[in-house]
């Protein structure tokens, strides 16, 4: 099962897919001096960063002591060696 955080990914993808049907985007108009689908599309391009540093975020939490994480960490390390 998912956990509910991973919902933070599709936002953007809803976003990218919806600007065709948006009449507020998809027409002649001009936001910030350029067309509205270019400066949608690259707002949104900064929120796919900013919904997966979200999901990435959460995945994580900061008092996670890290189990599971010593097979890596020694792969990683022979590996290097």
């Amino acid at each position: 099962m998912r956990k509910p955080h991973v919902l933070w990914a599709v936002v953007p993808v809803v976003a990218f897919l919806s600007t065709p049907f948006l009449p507020f985007v998809n027409g002649p108009h001009l936001w910030f001096g350029l067309p509205s689908v270019l400066a949608w599309c690259l707002l949104w391009t900064a929120g796919t960063t900013a919904s997966l540093a979200l999901v990435e975020h959460f995945a994580h939490p900061a008092g996670e002591d890290g189990e599971g994480d010593d097979v890596t960490r020694d792969a990683y390390e022979e590996a290097a060696a």
